[in-house]
């Protein structure tokens, strides 16, 4: 799961992923996030922020295994660079991390669209 998802979740206003996200935990349905997105989340706190810490520390973690990890998100970003789309390292490190543990990553950022078209990531659809 991606950090937009999350900024959504937790907005005054949430729309349609924060929704998905309030209704994946209400229902236990499993997810998991990456270290990067809870570092992302928990930078952006101006507000409740043990209370978030407290439930981002009970989300189950997908972790990079190691080189090949690193390995395979650069190989995402020369592609996409290839193809004329700039993407970030904390997006196509997510992506590498999830293709890792074949997990499909939940996000409102287009990004990911351009990586899953180039590789072989797959998106929550909702």
């Amino acid at each position: 799961m991606d950090s937009s998802v999350w900024v959504d979740f937790f907005s005054a206003s949430p729309r349609r992923g924060g929704s998905e996200l309030r209704r994946m935990i209400q229902e236990s349905e499993p997810f998991a996030i990456t270290g990067v997105v809870v570092s992302e989340v928990l930078q952006g706190l101006t507000r409740d922020v043990a209370t978030i810490e407290r439930l981002l520390g009970n989300c189950d973690m997908l972790e990079p295994e190691g080189f090949d990890t690193y390995r395979h998100a650069a190989v995402m970003y020369r592609a996409a660079r290839a193809k004329g789309v700039t993407l970030t390292t904390i997006d196509t490190l997510i992506a590498a991390i999830a293709v890792e543990h074949r997990a499909k990553v939940f996000t409102l950022d287009q990004d990911f669209s351009h990586i899953a078209r180039l590789t072989s990531l797959e998106l929550y659809r909702f």
